[in-house]
């Protein structure tokens, strides 16, 4: 592993999440008390149809499409079919959908540049082709050791299998890596639980500021945001 040695802190691998880290939402919609981005209900909206109908075309299909079980175009010719809605109008609604929702935490990804030299840096994700291409196309992965996305693996987070695949993943780059070693930021605490057990550290992403201080408890930046 090419990277310089870590004296101010045990960490040696940092492994962020997409969505909710990464990418983070640009408008937040509130609805039973809680703030979500809504980017299903925009993509309802921008077709011209009601939530439910979006909701009841894209069903099982959406949660396959996650983990690889059902391809890109299956999904968008099936999804298109159900709709009456022409493929090239679902795609490009979809992807821009999404870009308008989602933003880059320009913070995270500079520092991500900034540390990368003394630290492994890694994606665990889940995604589906159209999130991935709209939010964390794959040019993205040369900002990163490694990627590691849901429907490529064919496994989705929480399932304990996508992080055995991140630790063998580790190894290849440095074989002695421990998983207390590791320190993995997502923003669901439910994601957080299987690396926990693995011995993964682990921190539950809220905002940058949050973020700032845990990162300083561990070494990896000098001060808060």
């Amino acid at each position: 592993m090419k990277k310089e040695e870590n004296k101010k802190s045990e960490i040696k691998v940092i492994v962020f999440d997409v969505g909710g880290v990464l990418m983070i939402p640009r408008y937040y919609i509130k609805k039973d008390g809680k703030e979500f981005s809504g980017i299903h209900e925009h993509i309802a909206h921008k077709l011209g149809i009601k939530f439910d109908e979006w909701f009841d075309a894209i069903d099982s299909l959406y949660v396959k499409s996650i983990i690889g079980e059902i391809s890109r175009e299956k999904f968008i010719d099936t999804v298109s079919k159900r709709l009456k809605i022409n493929k090239k109008r679902l795609v490009r609604t979809i992807i821009d959908c999404y870009r308008y929702k989602m933003k880059k935490n320009l913070y995270l990804f500079q520092l991500v540049k900034k540390i990368r030299k003394n630290y492994v840096i890694g994606v665990l994700s889940d995604q589906w082709p159209l999130s991935r291409e709209a939010i964390f196309p794959k040019k993205e992965n040369k900002n990163f050791d490694f990627v590691i996305i849901s429907y490529e693996v064919r496994v989705r987070k929480p399932h304990p299998e996508i992080y055995k695949l991140l630790m063998k993943k580790i190894h290849l780059l440095d074989k002695n890596v421990k998983a207390d070693e590791i320190l993995f930021i997502d923003n669901r605490d439910y994601n957080l639980e299987p690396a926990r057990k693995l011995g993964i550290k682990t921190i539950l992403f809220e905002n940058n500021k949050q973020l700032g201080k845990e990162l300083r408890k561990y070494g990896v930046i000098e001060i808060n945001l």
